[in-house]
C-alpha cells in the first residue's frame, strides 16, 4: 500500500510529478472534510495564507487521531507556528525516509490507556520526533509575555503552558536543553505585564519630583531651589543672606527628590509594581522569577513511551527513609564536614544499580515486577535502622546513606542485600542483576563533595 499524502490547500493546487509517482495524494479544504473519508496519513501537507495554516496546524494538533501526524508546509509561517510543524516539505525521496522512520518509532511505541490522556499526547508526539526541543514563542499581548503553543494543542487548551510544564518537570517527564530568557512576574496572577512607579519613601505618594535643593550655611536653612531666588539672584529666604559662592556661602543636598504631598525630601524613591492585568501592586522583591526554557521528553519519558504505562522503581522504596536527592546531597556533605573534623563519625554510602529493568519489565509485566520490588523493598527496611537515608539518582538507582557504619558494617549489609535479591526471581531463569557500590567514610577523598562522589561511585558501575 502506497503511503497517503494528505495535502490541506484553500485553493487547487498541484504537486510535482515525483510526489504523485511516490504518494497516494488527497486533497482537502478542512479537517473536517478529511475526518469524512477516513484516510490514514502518512504525512500531512498544510498550504496557504498566513491565517488558514494557523487554523488548520492548531486544528491538526488538537485533534484525537491526527495529533501526532508528520506534517509540512510548504510557505513561510510565523514563529509560533513552527513547534506545529515538521518543517518545509521535504523533496519526495527525504519525505519518504521521514515517513519511514517514523513509522519505524511508532512500531515501537506502546500504545496503551495513557494515549488518551493529553500526557499522553505530549509523550507520543515527543517520542515520534527524539531530537525535537519544546520551544515557547514570545507574544507581546501575551499575560506572560511567553507561551508554548504546542502544550496548548495537545492539550486541548485545558491547560496554560506554564501551569503544565510545573507539573510535568515536577514528575520528571521533561528536562530543560536552555535557558532562554529570565523574567519578573505578579505574584498574584502571574503576569509579566508590570509597571514600576517611584513613590515617596513617606507617604508613599506619587506626587514626587525631582528638584534640586540649596542648604544656606548662615542660618542652616534648606529648602528647594526656586525659593532662593530673588531678583535674579540667591537670597537665602529665611535670613536673607546673599548666596554668592558655592562651597562657601551654600552646597546643594543630596536629598534632591522632594514630594509635593508632604514636602519631605530624599535621595532615593522608593519603588513599587504596578501589574498591568491585575492591577494590584507589591514590592519588586515580591515578583515571582520564571525560568523560560526549552524542554525535550526526559529518559523517564521515553521509557513510559516504550512501557505504556508510569514506571517508577522509587514507588517500590518510597518507605525506606525516602527523601529527595538535594536533601540527601545535603545531608551526605554535612556527615563529610563532620568526619573529617571528628574522628568517631563515620559513614557509609552504598548504592544499588537495577541494570536489567526494561528487559524483566518486558518479560514479567509491570504488575509483576513491581511487586517483586516491593517484596524486595520490604526486606530492606527490615535492615534499615531510623537515622538511614535512601534516595535515587536516577530511575534505576537507589542509594541508602549509613551513618555510624564502618567497612565491616557495610559489609554486612552487602551480604544481606545480595541475598534477599538472589531470592527474588529464584523460580526463574531470568536474575535482577542488580550491582552494587559502597564507600566509607575514611575511603572518601577530602577533594570530594557529596555529588562528586556519588558520579564517582555511580560511574564505576557502568
Amino acid at each position: 500500500m502506497s503511503d497517503q499524502l494528505i495535502v490541506f490547500s484553500q485553493e487547487t493546487i498541484s504537486l510535482s510529478d515525483q510526489y504523485s509517482t511516490a504518494f497516494q495524494t488527497h486533497y482537502f479544504l478542512d479537517v473536517s472534510d478529511w475526518k469524512k473519508e477516513n484516510i490514514t496519513p502518512s504525512a500531512i501537507l498544510v498550504t496557504g495564507n498566513p491565517e488558514y495554516t494557523t487554523r488548520l496546524l492548531n486544528s491538526i494538533r488538537r485533534d484525537d487521531d491526527a495529533y501526532a501526524s508528520l506534517c509540512f508546509v510548504s510557505d513561510a509561517i510565523p514563529a509560533f507556528n513552527l513547534n506545529l510543524t515538521d518543517g518545509q516539505l521535504p523533496p519526495p525521496q527525504q519525505l519518504k525516509s521521514a515517513i519511514d522512520h517514523y513509522g519505524d518509532l511508532l512500531n515501537a511505541y506502546k500504545n496503551s490507556e495513557t494515549h488518551v490522556s493529553e500526557l499522553g499526547r505530549l509523550i507520543k508526539y515527543l517520542w515520534l520526533r527524539p531530537n525535537f526541543i519544546l520551544l515557547p514563542t514570545h507574544e507581546w499581548q501575551h499575560p506572560r509575555y511567553y507561551r508554548y503553543p504546542l502544550l496548548e494543542a495537545l492539550s486541548q487548551d485545558r491547560f496554560g503552558s506554564f501551569e503544565w510544564l510545573q507539573s510535568l518537570t515536577n514528575t520528571k517527564l521533561l528536562e530543560p536543553t536552555g535557558l532562554i530568557d529570565r523574567q519578573r512576574e505578579c505574584k498574584f496572577c502571574h503576569s509579566s505585564h508590570l509597571s514600576f512607579i517611584d513613590i515617596c519613601p513617606n507617604c508613599h505618594s506619587l506626587n514626587i519630583k525631582l528638584q534640586p535643593s540649596i542648604h544656606c550655611f548662615t542660618c542652616g536653612y534648606v529648602d528647594i531651589q526656586d525659593k532662593f531666588f530673588q531678583s535674579g539672584t540667591l537670597m537665602c529666604p529665611k535670613c536673607t543672606t546673599q548666596l554668592r559662592h558655592i562651597g562657601s556661602d551654600y552646597d546643594r543636598p543630596i536629598e534632591n527628590h522632594h514630594c509635593l504631598s508632604c514636602s519631605y525630601t530624599f535621595i532615593e524613591s522608593d519603588v513599587t509594581v504596578r501589574c498591568a492585568m491585575c492591577e494590584k501592586e507589591m514590592a519588586p522583591e515580591e515578583l515571582t522569577e520564571n525560568k523560560i526554557q526549552g524542554w525535550r521528553l526526559s529518559e523517564r519519558g521515553r521509557i513510559i513511551a516504550i512501557r505504556g504505562e508510569v514506571f517508577d522503581v522509587a514507588s517500590s522504596f518510597d518507605q525506606l527513609n525516602f527523601i529527595s536527592k538535594d536533601l540527601f546531597v545535603h545531608d551526605l556533605n554535612w556527615l563529610l564536614i563532620s568526619s573529617r573534623r571528628y574522628r568517631d563519625i563515620t559513614f557509609s554510602i552504598f548504592g544499588i544499580y537495577f541494570a536489567n529493568l526494561p528487559e524483566l519489565s518486558n518479560l514479567f509485566g509491570h504488575t509483576k515486577l513491581l511487586q517483586m520490588l516491593e517484596s524486595f523493598a520490604q526486606r530492606i527496611r527490615t535492615m534499615l535502622r531510623t537515622p538511614d537515608l535512601s534516595t535515587r539518582t536516577a530511575e534505576n538507582m537507589l542509594w541508602l546513606l549509613l551513618p555510624q557504619t564502618d567497612g565491616p558494617g557495610v559489609r554486612v549489609v552487602h551480604q544481606r542485600i545480595e541475598n534477599n535479591v538472589k531470592l527474588l526471581l529464584e523460580d526463574s531463569d531470568r536474575k535482577l542483576d542488580c550491582r552494587f557500590i559502597s564507600a566509607t567514610s575514611s575511603q572518601v577523598s577530602n577533594q570530594e563533595n557529596a555529588e562528586l562522589l556519588l558520579a564517582r561511585l555511580q560511574g564505576e558501575l557502568a
